[in-house]
């Protein structure tokens, strides 16, 4: 009887450490997919992030290309000397022009075009 006795007492030591075992494993794969997940969530996070920020550059881009485009058809302004940058809405204005009327209204046209959001005129007057 005392074989008997230890022999199933043997067996339910080992099915309570493989059970205690399997909810460990458990325990650690649901920890995992956690952080699995976690860093998916963080990776889409800074995906995003480096979308808008790509998104704001061709704004940006494409403020740049309607500004020269105004200046350019405006006939009265010799828009080759004028240079035109854009950073987060604000575009920057360097060169020379005859007069300062043409320097006015060059800042006029660039205020003008859709989603500037500030002008910085620093063309000066010169000799052309």
């Amino acid at each position: 009887m005392k074989k008997m006795t230890l022999a199933t007492a043997t067996l339910l030591g080992l099915f309570t450490i493989a059970g205690c075992s399997q909810e460990s494993a458990d325990s650690k794969t649901e920890d995992a997919m956690d952080s699995a997940s976690q860093a998916a969530e963080d990776m889409g996070e800074a995906a995003k992030a480096q979308m808008e920020q790509a998104g704001d550059y061709l704004s940006d881009a494409q403020i740049t290309a309607k500004v020269k485009t105004a200046l350019f058809d405006n006939g009265g302004i010799d828009s080759a000397n004028v240079s035109v940058e854009t950073r987060d809405g604000t575009v920057y204005l360097s060169g020379t022009l005859a007069s300062d009327n043409d320097v006015e209204t060059a800042g006029q046209l660039a205020a003008g075009v859709e989603g500037v959001e500030d002008v910085e005129n620093d063309i000066v007057v010169g000799g052309n």
